[in-house]
């Protein structure tokens, strides 16, 4: 009976769900253009999750925030490649993380999940990248660019998401903050 038991166990343990899992996690927010300045972004959603790191800019995003990301990234997968990376941006940080999942794959780190929040230069989305959300505003200062899978890529799950408000807004729509730390979590 004890081994019925123990044989079930670990089946049950092979079947939990993703949601459930609770490894370590990397959690990287990055603002757009001005997000200093204007002090708005994602700040709110940081608040929300303090193990995240914050990136605001006085300008536009910066290469060196990209790159040291990167490095961070890269550096956490290949300590521990059970590591959940997750990269969210909005505005000129969407396009940024975009283009961060494209280098990550380029040097074969996984991304758990991608958070792309009213981006416009956005760089296709290749395998490496478990699962995307596409934030989209639906306001007349939206940019309303649609995310692209690379070629090849039948692994990544996307889904999209349109927000009732503007471009600014998006980083502080509750939607958004909600599925965000879903995922994320």
């Amino acid at each position: 009976m004890n081994r019925i038991f123990l044989v079930l166990a670990v089946v049950l343990s092979m079947m939990v769900s993703d949601a459930a899992y609770a490894g370590p996690k990397k959690v990287y927010l990055v603002n757009g253009l001005l997000s200093k300045l204007l002090g708005y972004g994602l700040t709110n959603l940081s608040k929300k999750m303090p193990y995240a790191r914050h990136f605001k800019f006085a300008g536009g995003v910066t290469q060196g925030a990209i790159n040291g990301i990167i490095a961070d990234a890269e550096r956490a997968y290949k300590k521990d490649p059970t590591v959940r990376i997750s990269l969210v941006g909005i505005s000129q940080g969407a396009n940024a993380i975009t283009k961060i999942a494209a280098e990550l794959h380029k040097r074969g780190v996984q991304v758990h999940y991608l958070g792309v929040i009213e981006g416009g230069s956005l760089s296709p989305i290749n395998s490496n990248v478990r699962k995307v959300d596409n934030f989209i505003c639906t306001n007349a200062n939206c940019s309303r660019t649609p995310l692209k899978i690379a070629s090849g890529n039948n692994v990544t799950q996307t889904r999209v998401f349109n927000l009732d408000t503007g471009h600014v807004d998006s980083g502080n729509h509750p939607t958004m903050h909600n599925r965000v730390m879903q995922q994320v979590n």
